[in-house]
């Protein structure tokens, strides 16, 4: 049995969340404070959204969106968990079985998800539901030089989410599209643009962080300009770390990112199904 999570209790939608991610690759657990902020800023939908219940007791939670991106509806699955003790009961098989379902009753396009490289089980799941891969994404953090002394001078324009759309690609990840970013920025050598940039801000424990969130540039000779333009943006947003987080492996942004350093943290795969209305 499926209730929305805006029908219930939304403690009962933290504890269901943090006993289905206890035991996972990544453990995650919120308060209700965090699962709230995430459930807001990544504009997911609190009456799509749901816990199943087995017997009157909640088993598994499913958190899904839905948004337009360059003309195209789609559907994001934002967190799909189920507890332990409920597993090989084909909760998981449910929860997607009705992501398909809110889909298809909202005339989206598309259905998408994220999933840890490493976890083989969701991964066949998926498989199995008819999901195919659209790109590796990349989460880590990059290792810059302190300096170089091949300084070019670059600088930075803010720009608006709707200008950085223009910029993104067809399938940047939900949570990296411009409309979640902090900041969107143009990139600019001297006078001529070069590219774009979209990021967030956040105070860790090892001190303010830039997470590159997209990185898109002009020009093939742009690339080698990244070491430049990052220890730029570090110094302009006064951070002490840059870390990636969803970049897509097969860009030649990431490519040159490699170059520089990354310290890898998880790969994940972006997966996609293409609904049939």
């Amino acid at each position: 049995m499926f209730t929305t999570i805006e029908e219930v209790d939304f403690q009962q939608v933290v504890d269901t969340w943090n006993q289905g991610f206890s035991d996972y690759l990544l453990p995650i657990k919120v308060d209700q404070k965090a699962l709230e902020q995430r459930i807001q800023s990544l504009k997911l939908s609190q009456k799509r959204s749901a816990l199943y219940s087995i017997n009157g007791e909640f088993a598994g939670i499913i958190l899904l969106g839905i948004q337009t991106f360059q003309g195209v509806k789609t559907m994001w699955i934002g967190g799909m968990a189920v507890i332990p003790e409920y597993r090989q009961k084909k909760v998981a098989s449910k929860l997607m079985d009705y992501a398909e379902e809110m889909a298809k009753e909202n005339q989206c396009e598309h259905l998408i998800l994220e999933v840890i490289a490493a976890n083989e089980r969701a991964r066949k799941l998926y498989k199995a539901k008819g999901f195919q891969i659209i790109n590796e994404l990349a989460v880590g953090r990059i290792m810059l030089p302190t300096t170089t002394n091949k300084r070019s001078p670059i600088h930075f324009k803010a720009i608006t989410s709707k200008e950085q759309t223009l910029n993104e690609e067809k399938w940047t990840p939900w949570q990296n599209r411009c409309i979640f970013s902090d900041k969107n920025y143009e990139i600019y050598q001297e006078t001529a643009k070069i590219g774009s940039i979209s990021f967030n801000l956040a105070e860790e424990a090892s001190g303010k962080s830039v997470i590159l969130k997209q990185l898109q540039l002009l020009g093939q000779k742009d690339t080698s300009l990244i070491t430049n333009i990052l220890l730029t943006l570090k110094e302009q947003e006064n951070s002490d770390i840059v870390k990636l987080t969803n970049v897509d492996m097969a860009t030649s942004e990431y490519a040159e990112l490699e170059k520089i350093g990354i310290q890898l943290q998880l790969t994940q795969f972006q997966l996609a199904k293409k609904m049939t209305l």
